[in-house]
């Protein structure tokens, strides 16, 4: 599987092993995205296809607590 990472995936600092280690090891996943903030205007979406062949990383950031309170809430 090859993995590619956008440049905005730097954004917030984080190492891209400790990413990989988050993904390897998720205990929640986000399906569905909040309103784009501009310049965006179109919502990410997220599409997997099984097997997965690719992985592009386009964002990786520090969960904020109101998102692990929300996940929560919906398990």
């Amino acid at each position: 599987m090859a993995i590619t990472w956008a440049p905005s995936a730097d954004k917030h600092g984080i190492d891209h092993e400790d990413a990989l280690q988050a993904i390897m090891n998720a205990y929640y996943v986000e399906r569905e995205f909040d309103e784009p903030r501009p310049p965006a205007t179109v919502r990410p979406t997220l599409f997997i296809r099984t097997p997965p062949r690719d992985l592009h990383i386009f964002h990786v950031m520090v969960a904020r607590p109101k998102h692990l309170e929300r996940l929560e809430e919906d398990k």
